[in-house]
C-alpha cells in the first residue's frame, strides 16, 4: 500500500516538474493590468486535464488496493489498464489534441473506468459473485481498447481514429 502511494506521489511530482519546465521554456507575454488574456474560458490546459485524469486513476488504484474482497487477478488487470492510460493519454493530448479518440480515451480515464469499478465494489459479496463475469468482460474490453488505441497511435493510423472513437462512444458512453 505504501509503495502505491509513494509511486503515485512520484508520478504526480514528475508530471508537475514537466509542467514547470514547459512553462519556464515558453516566453512570458506581459499585458497591461486592464487587459484580459486572449484565451477563451473553453480552452483548457492539457496538463490540467491529464492531472485530473491521473488523480482519478490514483484514487481508483487506492480504492481497489484497499478493498479486501477484491481479487488480485482483477487488481492486476485494472492496474494494467491504468498503466496503459497513463502512457497513452499524454501522447494523445500532445499529438492529437482535437481528435475524438483523444476525447474518448480521456473520458475513460477520467470517469468511466472509475465508475465501472466503483459500482462493482459497492455490490455485496454475493452480488459481486453474480456480476463477476460481466465485470471481467467489461474490464477486458477496456484493456483491449487501450491496446488497440496504442497500436493506432504508434502506427499513426489517423483513418482509424474516427472509427475507434465511434466504437468507444457507442460502447462506453
Amino acid at each position: 500500500m505504501t509503495v502505491i502511494i509513494v509511486s503515485a506521489v512520484f508520478i504526480i511530482a514528475l508530471f508537475s516538474l514537466g509542467l514547470i519546465i514547459r512553462r519556464l521554456k515558453t516566453p512570458n507575454v506581459s499585458s497591461e493590468p486592464g487587459e484580459q488574456s486572449p484565451s477563451s474560458p473553453e480552452e483548457k490546459d492539457p496538463g490540467a486535464d491529464f492531472k485530473q485524469i491521473l488523480d482519478t486513476l490514483i484514487k481508483l488504484n487506492i480504492l481497489i488496493r484497499t478493498d479486501r474482497g477484491f481479487s488480485m487477478d482483477l487488481i492486476s488487470k485494472i492496474e494494467s489498464i491504468i498503466d496503459d492510460l497513463k502512457a497513452l493519454i499524454p501522447d494523445m493530448i500532445t499529438r492529437y489534441p482535437g481528435e475524438t479518440l483523444t476525447y474518448e480515451l480521456k473520458k475513460i480515464g477520467a470517469t468511466h473506468l472509475f465508475k465501472t469499478v466503483k459500482e462493482y465494489l459497492d455490490l455485496s459479496p454475493d452480488s459481486r459473485q453474480t456480476q463477476r463475469q460481466v465485470f471481467e468482460k467489461t474490464i477486458e474490453s477496456l484493456h483491449d481498447v487501450c491496446v488497440r488505441s496504442r497500436e493506432i497511435v504508434d502506427n499513426n493510423e489517423t483513418a482509424e481514429f474516427k472509427t475507434m472513437a465511434h466504437f468507444l462512444e457507442g460502447k462506453f458512453s
